[in-house]
């Protein structure tokens, strides 16, 4: 079953068949069982709630991911509004391919009392699902832009000028700040997964005005019907 996860805007998918209470070593959560156009249903957890009421930094990402591989996630999808420092525009669409997280020590290997466990991340995202997302895009003459490499930062705080240029230095095109905790964790879970960036605003020192909530609401609510057929192409693809 696919899994997905709904970042700033995306709060509800579809039609809701049932929420689930999900018991975790991480703490409990509420998975979404929910329905698009496909007949099959979805896992879907809402990253900051239903009313965003959840800032970047307080979200349970172990207990999210816990809870959807436990109720058996095959595969999984996200979406993250993100501030874009080069190669974007606001309103792009980007699969993302790479990103740095230097400052997001989360994982669900707290001790090695089980053995060793550094994962290799050459890939941190799935080669086939990226295909299919891309694949799925084009049919539905959808544009998606490619080479999205994402620094997280913790938040809720927007980054400064000073944080851009270097983050820009370090090869970022794209800043957020929750992607790194869920890439990682999906992939020492070994769930596939992939993931789009909605290109919301230009980063602070590249746009030539003060950030504001409002304008990445209003690209996410732009953005959100491209996003459901694409997730109803991967319903088809992962069932």
């Amino acid at each position: 079953m696919l899994a997905i996860i709904g970042g700033s805007g995306f709060y509800y998918l579809g039609k809701e068949v049932d929420k689930i209470p999900v018991i975790t070593p991480y703490g409990n959560v509420e998975v979404i069982k929910a329905k698009l156009y496909s007949k099959d249903e979805v896992l879907f957890i809402p990253r900051h709630g239903e009313d965003h009421s959840i800032p970047p930094h307080k979200v349970n990402y172990r207990a999210n991911i816990y809870a959807l591989q436990k109720l058996g996630a095959s595969a999984a999808f996200a979406t993250y509004a993100s501030g874009t420092i080069t190669n974007y525009k606001p309103g792009d669409l980007v699969l993302l391919e790479d990103f740095l997280g230097f400052n997001t020590p989360i994982t669900f290997f707290d001790d090695f009392s089980a053995g060793l466990k550094h994962f290799d991340f050459t890939e941190p995202f799935d080669k086939d699902l990226q295909n299919a997302v891309l694949e799925i895009a084009n049919s539905l003459r959808i544009k998606i832009k490619k080479g999205g490499v994402v620094a997280t930062t913790t938040g809720p705080r927007f980054e400064t000028k000073a944080e851009i240029k270097a983050l820009k230095k370090l090869g970022a095109n794209l800043v957020n700040m929750t992607s790194a905790y869920e890439i990682t964790l999906f992939h020492e879970m070994e769930i596939p997964f992939a993931a789009m960036a909605v290109a919301t605003n230009y980063a602070c020192g590249i746009s030539k005005k003060r950030l504001s909530t409002e304008e990445v609401m209003e690209q996410m609510n732009n953005a959100k019907p491209k996003i459901n057929l694409i997730i109803n192409g991967l319903v088809d693809y992962v069932r």
